[in-house]
């Protein structure tokens, strides 16, 4: 997480191309055409804008929307803690079973 949040710039110059790409369809609803022929993807731009916050260390949790910045130690317990969740693991397998 430390090497991802140091060479953030390049991560982020590697993904924002995507937003323009005629190519990368994220919802045909969401794409507009600006004046000079510009493909502008909103929903493309609000994840990599979550991308850049997540890179700077700001989390958004459930209870508190407004997003938190977190150290690395603190971020990376944070995603451990989403990840072993079991109302995540329950919404990723359709057929987990947690009633058995």
């Amino acid at each position: 997480m430390s090497v991802m949040r140091q060479q953030q710039d390049a991560l982020m110059c590697v993904l924002r191309p995507f937003v323009h790409d005629p190519l990368v369809e994220w919802s045909k609803q969401e794409r507009k055409t600006r004046d000079v022929g510009e493909i502008v993807n909103e929903k493309a731009q609000a994840h990599v804008g979550d991308i850049e916050q997540r890179l700077r260390g700001q989390v958004r949790s459930k209870l508190k929307p407004v997003p938190i910045p977190l150290s690395v130690a603190g971020q990376v317990n944070y995603l451990i803690e989403e990840a072993t969740s079991v109302d995540n693991l329950c919404q990723m397998y359709i057929g987990w079973a947690a009633h058995f």
